[in-house]
Formats: structure tokens, sequence, C-alpha cells
């Protein structure tokens, strides 16, 4: 869809009011084709992706919707359409000195990439235990346009802790600032104080903040 432009004084046609409140949420295929069209964006502009490059997520299930909403917040375009994975599959580690991404067992572990801007929302949550009843930690990593592992992630933002021999939901909402705008992917990560950690049916989900 061409981007339409007007002249002081000009009288619009039908066909052009039309297209106007077409473009109130303009219509694009992929990101390529939204930046070629919108080669000087305003802040608050919207644009609806239909095929887009990103969002990509792996797990036992995935939650990419076939089509993102963009804002572009004055310096980038973010998603913020959600975007989630799943597994139900039980795990457990026995790492304590850093977080792991890697359970024994424990199937396809969880991540989600997208597309952001400084800031983002994430939600992650799942079924966790210790045999020795005490802490079992669980974090996020970021990887791709900015770098903070799961270690970095819960002095600054916290972890989802369980300390019960029986499992527990665990679950943390949290706002992360901080980010390099672009394409960032969101892992989970796991820790323990001792013994051994079990998680299950572990997800998350994330979504651009503009």
């Amino acid at each position: 869809m061409a981007i339409q432009t007007f002249t002081s004084g000009q009288i619009l046609t039908a066909a052009q009011m039309n297209t106007l409140q077409q473009q109130a949420v303009m219509t694009f295929t992929t990101e390529a084709a939204r930046d070629a069209a919108l080669t000087a964006p305003s802040e608050g502009m919207v644009a609806y992706l239909t095929t887009p490059t990103v969002p990509s997520a792996t797990g036992a299930t995935t939650f990419v919707p076939t089509g993102i909403q963009t804002i572009y917040n004055g310096s980038s375009w973010v998603c913020v359409t959600d975007v989630g994975a799943f597994t139900p599959t039980s795990g457990t580690t026995t790492a304590t000195a850093n977080f792991t991404p890697t359970l024994t067992g424990g199937g396809t572990n969880p991540s989600v990439t997208v597309t952001t801007g400084t800031t983002a929302m994430i939600t992650f949550v799942a079924n966790s235990s210790n045999g020795g009843a005490v802490s079992s930690y669980m974090s996020v990593a970021v990887s791709g346009a900015t770098t903070i592992t799961a270690d970095t992630f819960e002095t600054n933002f916290g972890a989802a802790r369980n300390a019960v021999a029986t499992f527990g939901t665990v679950c943390r909402t949290v706002i992360i600032s901080g980010l390099t705008a672009g394409t960032n992917t969101f892992t989970l990560n796991y820790l323990v104080a001792a013994g051994t950690g079990t998680w299950a049916y572990r997800s998350i989900n994330v979504r651009g903040v503009a």
C-alpha cells in the first residue's frame, strides 16, 4: 500500500479517505517492506506485519503469531505482540556456581526471540522442587543485540525462587530495561543453592514495551 501525502487545500476523494482509514494501522508483509515504505517514521506510528521474519521461539510448544503489531518509539520499531514458549517435560540440575539453560531430561528449553527497544516485559513460570528443601532459582539470559547473563538478570530484576521438597509453582513478571534495541533472545536458566533442583511445565512470554 502506497503511503498517501497531500498538499495544502487539496480536496480529498472518497478513495483517498478510505485509504487514510487503512493507514490508521498500516499493514505490510515484512520488516523490510515496512522500512522501505516508512523511511522517516514518526514516534507513535503503528504498523502491522503479516509475515514478519522475527519473532521466533523454541520449546515443546511455541506461540508465535503469524502477524505482529509494531510501534515506532522514536528510535526503533518494537514488537508489542506477545510471543511465548512452553515445555512440560520435567528436568533437573545440580548447578550451583552459574545458571545453566540445560536440564537433564528436560526436553527443549523455552526461549523467545523478538525485536525490542530498550525495554521489554517478561513473564516466566514453572513448577519446581528440590529434594533438600533448599533454594532453586529460575532466571532469564538475554542474547542477540543485548548480552545479559542469567546471574546479572537475577541481581537486577530478580529470579523465580522455590525452596520446598514438593512441587510448587513459581512465577515472575518483570519489566526489564537497559536492552539494546534490536533482535533479542530471552532464554530460561536454572540454579540451585544445593541438592538437585527439578523444573517442569516451564513457560516464558515476552513482548516489547514501546
